[in-house]
């Protein structure tokens, strides 16, 4: 090996924290018919609601009559957000649809922008881009959700507000050597990473149950397990574990709330064992999910008090993942900012 092998050019960590892509914004319920809901994500105030249709809509928060915040005191009627101000109505779309003390009844030219939204397995999420670009790529499929072997998502639900850098999350996935320090698990090892576009896909090699006979999630000995992770730029990530031991998947979404917090949003769902129904999880489910629940909060002291550095001093082992993925992430920072 070279001297300089592990030596990388500066991978600067950009000022501007707000990336492109899906975020999460909350979940489906979050959302009920006719209540507004006031957001503040990406630094800045937005205004979310569900109309009669069973729509979820989202516009930048503030009237474009004379700026009041439409998620303080505005309400709902059909589709339509109402200021609270001077009852100006406002479509999904951002477009204007009454002035109702006005013999112009609306301002064709008048609009407060729309964010593209969707609704994802449970998850409210929009699409974020500096320059407000419309989406050019959307979120996978998820065939667990569909299928009746496994449990449900909802019940699994969680949200954390941490003091973190979005990327910092993801930065997890080229990082196998954090694992038996801050979770207490086994020795892992990187078998594959392979950044593409949008979607990060790596693989893990982990041994369950071992230096043990028998544990209740290995009751016939140790288990050798490839556990998967693809990422969907640095708003949505999955990991999937193998049916031997416990058919899983975890999904995460990563929200920068302002210039020192994101919100992460977790859930997952497991096979269920034979005779196991209802939705709440029960048995190796529940257990499995509580143990997962638990190791992501651990990371999070880490990411509230650590330092990105842009020269790291990488071993030989960590290198290669580790710049793959910072310099795959950069493409999802609007140009300008990675100087």
């Amino acid at each position: 090996m070279s001297e300089n092998e592990t030596e990388v050019p500066p991978l600067k960590l950009p000022s501007y924290r707000y990336t492109t892509g899906w975020h999460c914004i909350g979940w489906d319920d979050d959302f009920p018919v006719g209540e507004v809901r006031s957001l503040h994500y990406f630094g800045q105030d937005l205004v979310a609601w569900r109309g009669e249709s069973g729509q979820v809509f989202v516009l930048d928060a503030h009237c474009q009559h004379l700026g009041g915040n439409m998620g303080v005191g505005g309400h709902v009627e059909g589709d339509c957000i109402v200021c609270p101000w001077h009852n100006w109505h406002w479509n999904g779309d951002g477009s204007n649809a009454l002035i109702p003390y006005s013999r112009l009844e609306r301002n064709p030219t008048a609009r407060v922008f729309a964010w593209p939204v969707r609704e994802w397995y449970g998850m409210v999420v929009v699409w974020h881009d500096r320059d407000r670009c419309e989406p050019h790529w959307e979120l996978p499929e998820v065939p667990e959700a569909k299928d009746p072997r496994f449990f449900p998502l909802a019940p699994s639900r969680q949200l954390h507000r941490i003091k973190a850098h979005p990327q910092m999350i993801i930065e997890n996935a080229a990082d196998p050597y954090h694992v038996g320090p801050i979770h207490g698990g086994t020795a892992t090892k990187t078998t594959s990473f392979e950044p593409n576009g949008h979607h990060l896909h790596a693989t893990i090699s982990n041994v369950y149950g071992e230096g043990r006979e028998s544990t209740w999630l290995t009751p016939d000995g140790p288990v050798e397990a490839t556990i998967t992770y693809d990422t969907y730029a640095l708003g949505v990530g999955f990991v999937r574990f193998p049916a031997n031991p416990l058919e899983s998947v975890q999904i995460t979404a990563h929200t920068p709330v302002d210039e020192t917090h994101t919100d992460y949003y977790f859930m997952q769902t497991s096979e269920r064992d034979p005779g196991e129904d209802g939705d709440v999880p029960t048995g190796r489910a529940a257990r499995f999910l509580k143990i997962q629940q638990n190791l992501v909060t651990q990371d999070f002291f880490l990411w509230e008090h650590m330092k990105h550095l842009d020269r790291p001093n990488f071993t030989p082992e960590e290198a290669r993942d580790y710049v793959a993925l910072r310099r795959w992430a950069q493409q999802f920072y609007p140009p300008g900012t990675l100087e």
